[in-house]
């Protein structure tokens, strides 16, 4: 009997100390854009942080921001508040922040408590008139979209053309056009520098929504022969598909 006694304590003590911290936690709470106000009308301790890549951040953000990239957690940690009381607030564009997004895996790790999903994103905020701060814009430049079932006459008329895939690289991994090279945009603004000046360009993000942004900040940059792929991988897998994107 005190052996097995034994053996349930030290399984315990393993599950203790082996299991990560944090990942019991249940998934952050979402939080309407005004109860965020609120809160910071009544001057509690919030933190906005946003986890789109650095360039959109830059461009456009709720005030007094941190950009904190969801892959980029193990860098930027250390941004993080001293203070664990804080209520930590995450938000992404359009498409909602998941929990597992390793900056919340990161708080929950290191014992905050208070921590909140945007509801809707930037683009609630900005809908319910909310202040928003642009520390670096990246003017917009109309470029060409190129439907997916014109890329292969496009690549056809443009040699040396070089697709770009946004995405991170698991999404690059699992699915990409054939030839396309993965440049994620969470790290564009450092790696630019890499593309080469003297080749036509196309860009590809997961649905469109991020192209466009890319495509001015190239354009920025001095790259001039610049293209966006329509509706991005999804509408190229629609394509695929035969359905309509």
């Amino acid at each position: 009997m005190r052996i097995i006694k034994l053996f349930f304590i030290v399984a315990i003590l393993l599950v203790m100390f082996i299991s990560p911290a944090g990942a019991d936690q249940k998934p952050p709470p979402r939080i309407e854009p005004r109860a965020v106000v609120r809160m910071m009308d009544n001057r509690e301790n919030v933190v906005l942080i946003n986890v789109l890549s650095f360039l959109e951040c830059m461009d456009s953000r709720i005030t007094a921001s941190l950009c904190i990239v969801c892959e980029e957690a193990g860098e930027k940690a250390s941004m993080l508040p001293q203070d664990r009381n804080a209520k930590l607030v995450f938000y992404g564009g359009n498409t909602p922040v998941e929990a597992d997004c390793e900056i919340i895996r990161e708080a929950q790790r290191k014992g905050f408590a208070n921590l909140y999903i945007l509801k809707g994103g930037l683009t609630a905020w900005k809908r319910a008139g909310y202040e928003v701060e642009s520390v670096n814009r990246i003017p917009r430049v109309l470029w060409p979209a190129l439907k997916p079932g014109n890329l292969k006459r496009w690549l056809n008329s443009a040699p040396g053309a070089l697709m770009i895939d946004l995405r991170s690289p698991a999404a690059y991994q699992s699915n990409h056009i054939t030839g396309a090279v993965n440049m994620p945009l969470v790290s564009l603004h450092r790696t630019y520098k890499d593309l080469p000046w003297d080749r036509p360009l196309l860009v590809i993000d997961v649905d469109g929504s991020r192209s466009f942004l890319v495509a001015s900040y190239l354009r920025r940059k001095g790259f001039e022969n610049v293209h966006r792929l329509e509706g991005g991988m999804a509408a190229w897998q629609a394509w695929n598909k035969g359905v309509a994107p």
